[in-house]
């Protein structure tokens, strides 16, 4: 008796197909009415004219018995039952294997019908456009949470592809539409948390930031299309696909640009090389102009693997992919390599970046002068002689600066007593406005000129268009005459305070203006549970690589770190717990 694994028409779907069997042979014959099979499932069985029989495996000294084919395709997958119970025990495994494939063959076709009865429902394009929501979140997410670098080569691939071959305004809109918004809003959601830290009762800010988070993705999302809305006139005027493609990267990429550099509301947040910050070796092209060649490179060989998925010319574009990404590869171990050097030429010196573990409305209920002694018994636990540079958070000491008052002098004495630069966070107090502020004791305990914030958390530190309406803001902005770098104890300390570590422009002023290290101090605790405390940091990886500067960043509860020129994470401190991180880093330049 022969076992049949598997019986597949190739031309059609079965019809009611049944199984009859004698003792003599087993026969598959159609319209048996005692053992029909897939009776309801009328896209799952339909009728095909003289197909032939294709019998997957056959066994040895086995012989097929008569087959009935008529005029009705088959596809099915067929135990044929043993006589005895020893010949069930001797092929089992027999068995067990052709009830695999029978299995595994019904599912395919399962789907195969699904996908055809769904396609038959769904337009195709908003299957396509559904496609896009999904890749815009898993790209925001990546950005995040997720860290998948070498997965931001293919996850833009649907978007940079839909919209390259759209042709109509409309079509071009809703495609753009479908994947940046999901995009933006999964970024920014740490929005909704501003309600904290905002100037006004809870049943006013909760509105309010809701209303931040959605008018802030549309913002985004009209930055971005700005320059997009080029593509189609731009388009007839280009005779090859590839010139279309790079196109609309660069187009993608001023789009990025044009997010830090609008005179109102500047927000660059998201951005496509986040996806890459936890590989240093795809970053490395940041330094050959700045990360907006390196979220070029990323919708390129996305554009470029789209094609190969799509075109006739998959040879071409596989080759130039291949090309591209050895280049950007070769330039990135080069770079690294080259940058190692740094530290045999210039001097090193030691330094500690402490954290508290306070969240933001603790925070801001606790007296300034408990800060201070908070953070004199961490660095006391955490001290290590011969360390240089101490580096504290944001607004560490909560109160306008006054070096008589007894918060002050605490941190002074310190920095005399350990014979240490110290860089803590305050306010500071000027023609009668508040300035979110960095200060630099010396080893002498002296105090440098302030280091005042540039850029101010919109809805939440500053409100727009407060004096319309008369609201109160935590701060104000500074203009150019507090906004050098540091200089204490022969050192230039590059000052960056929080979100003003988003901003590559603002950073690199500080490299043009001397700073030999970047010092960034936050307070993230208002970000809660959200992502954005993980975004937020990204940013000063990107920093590390583009100025090719050693990064500190000291953070009220996380996260702290030191980061190399190459983007390397020297030292993390990611939880909340109180303590420091510390490390060499060089002064270079010096």
């Amino acid at each position: 008796m022969p076992y049949i694994l598997s019986v597949t028409a190739i031309t059609g779907y079965l019809h009611r197909l049944a199984l009859y069997q004698n003792s003599e042979r087993a026969m598959l014959q159609p319209g048996f009415n005692s053992a029909e099979i897939c009776e309801n499932f009328k896209h799952f069985v339909r009728g095909a004219v003289c197909a032939d029989i294709v019998i997957m495996r056959l066994f040895a000294k086995q012989t097929i018995s008569y087959t009935a084919t008529d005029y009705i395709s088959l596809v099915a997958a067929l135990i044929q039952p043993v006589k005895s119970r020893s010949d069930k025990l001797r092929n089992k495994d027999l068995q067990f294997t052709a009830s695999l494939y029978s299995f595994v063959n019904y599912v395919r076709l399962s789907g195969h019908n699904i996908y055809m009865n769904i396609s038959k429902i769904i337009d195709p394009k908003i299957s396509r456009r559904a496609f896009l929501a999904l890749t815009g979140i898993v790209s925001a997410l990546m950005q995040s949470i997720l860290n998948l670098p070498w997965l931001a080569f293919f996850i833009f691939a649907p978007m940079v592809h839909c919209l390259s071959v759209c042709h109509e305004k409309r079509a071009f809109r809703l495609d753009f539409l479908c994947f940046f918004v999901p995009y933006y809003l999964f970024q920014l959601t740490f929005m909704l948390t501003i309600w904290k830290i905002c100037p006004l009762p809870s049943f006013a800010s909760i509105p309010l930031a809701t209303l931040a988070w959605l008018g802030l993705t549309l913002w985004e999302c009209i930055l971005m299309y700005l320059p997009l809305s080029l593509f189609l006139p731009l388009r007839p005027h280009l005779k090859h696909r590839l010139s279309e493609i790079v196109l609309l990267c660069l187009l993608l990429t001023a789009g990025e640009w044009l997010q830090e550099k609008v005179p109102i509301l500047a927000f660059p947040w998201s951005a496509a090389w986040l996806s890459v910050t936890s590989s240093p070796l795809l970053l490395q092209s940041a330094t050959l102009i700045s990360c907006r060649l390196t979220s070029f490179i990323i919708f390129l060989l996305n554009g470029l693997h789209g094609e190969i998925y799509t075109s006739k010319k998959r040879f071409a574009y596989t080759a130039f992919a291949l090309l591209l990404q050895g280049a950007n590869l070769s330039y990135g171990l080069y770079s690294i390599n080259l940058d190692k050097k740094l530290d045999k030429i210039y001097p090193q010196i030691d330094v500690i970046c402490a954290q508290d573990s306070l969240e933001g409305r603790e925070k801001l209920h606790r007296k300034a002068l408990d800060s201070a002694r908070s953070y004199l018994s961490i660095m006391e636990s955490c001290w290590r002689w011969g360390t240089d540079l101490v580096l504290l958070p944001e607004t560490a000491v909560s109160k306008d600066y006054d070096e008589q008052l007894k918060e002050f002098s605490l941190i002074s004495d310190f920095a005399a007593t350990h014979g240490c630069t110290l860089v803590t966070g305050s306010f500071y107090l000027e023609n009668g406005k508040d300035y979110n502020a960095l200060f630099a004791y010396d080893k002498n305990g002296i105090a440098s000129s302030p280091y005042l914030k540039q850029v101010l958390v919109p809805f939440g530190e500053k409100t727009p268009f407060a004096g319309i309406f008369h609201l109160d803001t935590m701060s104000e902005c500074a203009d150019e005459r507090r906004t050098k770098p540091l200089a204490s104890d022969g050192m230039t300390i590059g000052s960056v305070i929080c979100i003003e570590s988003i901003f590559p422009s603002l950073v690199s002023r500080q490299k043009e203006q001397g700073a030999q290290i970047i010092c960034v101090s936050t307070n993230d605790s208002w970000f809660g549970k959200s992502s954005a405390r993980e975004q937020h940091y990204r940013h000063c990886i990107m920093r590390a690589v583009e100025n090719r500067r050693y990064v500190l960043r000291a953070g009220n509860c996380g996260i702290s770190a030191i980061i190399s020129p190459t983007g390397e994470q020297l030292s993390v401190k990611s939880d909340k717990s109180k303590g420091a991180v510390w490390g060499k880093v060089t002064l270079i330049g010096r």
